[in-house]
């Protein structure tokens, strides 16, 4: 499951990447992003404890090697997972986290 806001943030992915590499690179890191966020339903033990939110798990998710890529920050509750956020590597995902808390 995603939550409303983390799909925001996905469309938001989503219109970057159709600006700036086209809308069928838009759709292939969309495709990509999805298939990791179901994923999780069986792998959520694969992912990180957030040091500044313990409540929270993320993971990477990069489609090569040593590239970019994005973080999948989810709550394991009920023994379903839920995608709260979706941040580019490049931010700063812990401490928007533990900003988002206060």
């Amino acid at each position: 499951m995603v939550t409303p806001e983390a799909q925001i943030e996905l469309n938001g992915i989503w219109n970057w990447n159709a600006t700036d590499k086209g809308v069928r690179h838009a759709d292939a890191c969309l495709a990509s992003l999805d298939k990791q966020i179901d994923g999780l339903a069986k792998s959520y033990a694969n992912g990180k404890q957030v040091s500044t939110r313990p409540d929270l798990h993320y993971i990477w998710i990069q489609k090569m090697s040593k590239s970019y890529g994005h973080v999948a920050v989810y709550v394991l509750d009920n023994q379903a997972v839920t995608v709260g956020n979706q941040f580019h590597t490049y931010q700063d995902s812990e401490n928007r986290l533990a900003e988002d808390q206060k």
